[in-house]
């Protein structure tokens, strides 16, 4: 029996360091590493299962495969890159470089991934993507007023007498951060939680506010009203560390109490609670989350809540703050790996099936895809697997026949975090931890970097691509090494980059054109577009009036959940009783959710907790077991940040009969 320290990479904010056992060359257990103080000994559900679910899967795909009149053949390697140098050679030829597109996703997220953009830059360049289906509207908002988001170490909010959790539920998608939130909880610390879900984590909380969906900016600005009619601002801190601050107050004095309370749907007597909570239980932390991300102009919302935090001086100071995310790539130089990093067309991942079906001069003909399954999360999922379905062929590598695997022609065999070289950072801390193979690839899986590696050898630029895993990891650390990291202790185990007592911006510095906070200056700056895109695109006229809200699932990460879980009958919607009485419909009733772009049948149940104009499904299902909510969400681009507005979906409930 040996242990082996690595590191989970999937799309999560953990980045686990992970403790693996090998007993007679198969894993038999995962467990957290005690010595990293994130992780702190203990995995989450699914990782924990990750053995299980994933790696020893009975449904794993351990050798290449190529669709032959409807049906997946077994093939070999040298087959499936026969098959890939062909279909290269003959679109490039026949349509330029620009008509092969790489979708790299964001199912797993480390170092060595950026060298599949080498490989297609040293092809001359190919249609790539911008824009994103996760993050990206919030960290817009955030560089504006402080001109790069720097988030405060999670053990920092232990100095909190107040969190504000916004539009987030740590309980379920980050359940480290969760652990040291409910210690600082025990301690002292209130916890107050703003959510038009009442999740796991707002059922701890100490203070639960519960607006209507997309209307925190309102929240935020009313919340701000309160702090300035009581004089609890940080007057020295307004004056000596910002800008704008007027060009803001005149924002604030434009709305009275009751219009903002009627348009978030809040009590003035609740806001004036959490406006007082914040601002007189001082250093007071702002925890944001993903779903504030998912509106056309999430951005403003952000720079919002930063507002509050700067009025009452909670930047720069340890306990406060507005932390929204990490680089889980910040510490990464891709200088060497990219070789030529603005080759090539870019098309929006947001509306990546719409830019497809609409790309011409030349049109996609070939697409690979890695760390991604865009048919299933993806917005407007039926326009993407019809986009897909158009392309003359699609090489998808992955470990599952999943939604996007229906949509390809040839299917590459890929590894799991548990067979590969490695190094990977976090978008949930300062970590940088290794990945280090546990055991040998199972069936014939191949890693990302062998597969283009080989691809390069066949196309005749190998020498370009060559070299083994330490070779090009060295030459993307090597900043962190400059700093005097030695390699050694990367490869050993996980290494914190930025000490835990460091306090962003405590320095009075911002990284904004003028050195200072920069508070916001209009509102219907992209606000307005929300407003005429309500009744444009939404279609409230034709009934469709109720907010599309998806929560994270708590046995897995996104899509990556086993097959067996999804042939368990149709996907629950939870809805408040009252809309059950007023369709005269009872709990555990078959019914349809309809948006403009879909529909979906689902187990309609009755929640007391839910809002009237809300209706609560759990993403991830899998679009070939008819549970797959994005074949309702709309497919638009954010005004910042070129993120993926999924909330802005309105949908209306059919009645129907069971089949």
């Amino acid at each position: 029996m040996k242990k082996i320290l690595t590191a989970c990479t999937r799309d999560c904010p953990g980045g686990c360091s992970i403790i693996a056992t090998v007993r007679d060359g198969k894993i038999v257990k995962l467990k957290g590493n005690p010595d990293h103080d994130i992780t702190d000994g203990f995995l989450c559900p699914n990782t924990a299962k990750y053995l299980e679910n994933v790696h020893y899967s009975h449904k794993r795909v351990l050798h290449p495969l190529k669709r032959e009149d409807g049906d997946w053949k077994r093939i070999s390697w040298d087959e499936a890159f026969d098959i890939m140098v062909s279909k290269l050679g003959d679109t490039i030829k026949s349509h330029g470089k620009n008509s092969v597109l790489y979708y790299q996703g964001f199912g797993s997220r480390t170092a060595l991934k950026i060298l599949n953009r080498r490989f297609f830059n040293l092809l001359g360049g190919v249609s790539t993507l911008y824009g994103t289906v996760c993050g990206g509207i919030g960290q817009a908002g955030q560089e504006m007023d402080l001109g790069m988001r720097i988030s405060h170490d999670h053990l920092d909010h232990i100095n909190s007498k107040t969190v504000l959790i916004w539009g987030r539920n740590p309980a379920v998608t980050d359940i480290h951060l969760w652990r040291i939130l409910r210690k600082a909880q025990r301690n002292g610390t209130k916890l107050v939680v703003v959510d038009p879900i009442k999740t796991k984590t707002a059922v701890h909380a100490d203070l639960f506010i519960q607006p209507e969906p997309g209307t925190d900016s309102y929240l935020a600005v009313a919340v701000s009203k309160i702090i300035l009619d009581k004089d609890l601002t940080d007057k020295e801190f307004i004056n000596e560390s910002t800008r704008n601050f007027e060009k803001y107050l005149q924002i604030i004095q434009g709305f009275s109490m009751k219009e903002l309370s009627v348009k978030c749907d809040v009590s003035i007597e609740t806001i004036t609670e959490l406006a007082v909570t914040y601002s007189q239980n001082k250093p007071s932390s702002i925890v944001t989350g993903w779903g504030l991300h998912r509106y056309i102009s999430g951005h403003i919302i952000f720079r919002f809540l930063d507002a509050i935090a700067a009025i009452t001086g909670n930047i720069g100071i340890s306990g406060g703050g507005v932390s929204q995310g990490f680089e889980e790539f910040g510490f990464f130089n891709d200088s060497y790996a990219l070789e030529r990093p603005e080759i090539g067309r870019k098309l929006p991942m947001p509306t990546i099936g719409e830019a497809i079906l609409k790309a011409d001069h030349p049109p996609i003909k070939m697409a690979f895809i890695t760390s991604g399954n865009p048919v299933n999360l993806n917005p407007n999922s039926n326009k993407v697997k019809k986009a897909f379905e158009a392309v003359d062929h699609v090489v998808l590598m992955d470990h599952f026949l999943n939604d996007t695997a229906d949509v390809a022609d040839l299917f590459l065999p890929a590894t799991t975090f548990l067979e590969e070289e490695d190094l990977v950072g976090s978008y949930g801390h300062n970590w940088i931890s290794s990945i280090n193979p546990v055991t040998n690839p199972e069936g014939e899986a191949k890693s990302e970097l062998e597969v283009f590696q080989k691809l390069a050898d066949k196309m005749g630029f190998g020498e370009k691509m060559g070299g083994k895993p330490e070779y090009w990891l060295q030459k993307i650390v090597s900043t962190v090494l400059d700093q005097g990291v030695e390699w050694d202790d990367l490869k050993a185990g996980p290494v914190k980059m930025v000490p835990e007592d460091y306090i962003p911006y405590s320095d009075g510095k911002f990284f904004t054109a003028s050195g200072k906070f920069e508070f916001i200056t209009e509102f219907t700056d992209g606000f307005n577009d929300f407003s005429d895109y309500e009744g444009k695109i939404n279609g409230f006229d034709d009934g469709y009036n109720l907010h599309l809200i998806s929560s994270s699932p708590e046995k897995w990460v996104r899509s990556v959940v086993p097959e067996s879980e999804m042939d368990t009958g149709l996907i629950d919607a939870e809805v408040s009783p009252k809309i059950l009485n007023e369709l005269g419909m009872h709990d555990g009733e078959t019914a349809v959710l309809e948006s403009p772009f879909g529909e979906l049948k689902v187990t309609i149940r009755g929640d007391p907790d839910a809002r009237i104009d809300t209706v609560k499904v759990q993403m991830g299902g899998w679009m070939k077991y008819g549970k797959n909510i994005n074949v309702l969400t709309v497919d638009i681009m954010s005004n910042a940040g070129n993120g993926t507005p999924y909330y802005e979906t309105m949908v209306k409930i059919r009645k129907t009969s069971v089949e």
